[in-house]
């Protein structure tokens, strides 16, 4: 019978291993109980017209519709305090759907865009950043995120077709503007964490289609001419709903 002695298994955590994760738990308390009841928040960062987020009536050449406000169906899945407005913009090239919505308190009111996208059955290309000019930022560039997507659509008579669009969101908290649903959750952990206050974010989305004449040919060269078209939007849209 051997005399060498039996060593405990190495698949079972050590002491060390035991502390790190003690010290995990114990941090995550504290910062839940940090901003669990955060009180103060911050002013938006876009402009208001009767304490509500808005989309303006004409964007350059492009003349909007009636805005509306969230449905239903988006106010069932959002924190009561949640805001927001949708309107379609038409001019002589087609047509772009906005739609804003501002946080309230809690931090579940805004989440990553391609969750919602995905469920409403669109196929996402990977996010790429746009830069666009403008002279309401300080550096007198805005940075969107942009999405190639395409959807099967069905037809009248039984068949099928493929509609091609181009997404294009960001997000803007107050003297924080990023088209990184990421950076965005960094900075609001950032503020109610080191701050004590809860950072009231709006998010914009934009779409606008390829003519579906033009997508049966060349789809990536019509998004790439539909996101031109867009960022001449943004342009013009972007000034309208920040402070001067």
């Amino acid at each position: 019978m051997s005399d060498t002695p039996v060593t405990p298994s190495s698949n079972l955590p050590g002491i060390r291993q035991l502390g790190i994760v003690v010290l995990i738990l114990v941090a995550g308390l504290v910062l839940t109980k940090w901003t669990a009841d955060v009180k103060r928040t911050t002013e938006p960062g876009i402009r208001l017209i009767n304490e509500r987020p808005f989309l303006p009536d004409v964007v350059g050449a492009w003349h909007g519709g009636e805005q509306v406000g969230l449905t239903d169906d988006e106010r069932s899945v959002l924190p009561p305090d949640t805001d927001g407005a949708h309107r379609a913009y038409t001019n002589a090239t087609g047509s772009v759907f906005g739609t804003v919505v501002l946080s309230g308190r809690d931090v579940t009111s805004i989440h990553r865009p391609e969750v919602c996208l995905t469920g409403q059955g669109w196929k996402l290309d990977a996010a790429q950043t746009e830069r666009i000019d403008t002279p309401a930022e300080p550096r007198g560039v805005l940075r969107v995120s942009r999405i190639n997507s395409v959807k099967t659509i069905p037809l009248q008579n039984g068949r099928e077709a493929q509609m091609y669009v181009v997404f294009a969101y960001w997000f803007v908290g107050n003297k924080r503007v990023t088209p990184y649903h990421w950076q965005r959750m960094w900075w609001t952990t950032v503020d109610r964490v080191l701050h004590g206050r809860n950072q009231r974010w709006a998010y914009f989305l934009f779409t606008i289609s390829v003519p579906a004449d033009h997508a049966v040919t060349d789809f990536r060269a019509d998004q790439d001419e539909a996101m031109q078209r867009l960022r001449k939007f943004i342009q013009d849209f972007y000034p309208q709903v920040v402070p001067n």
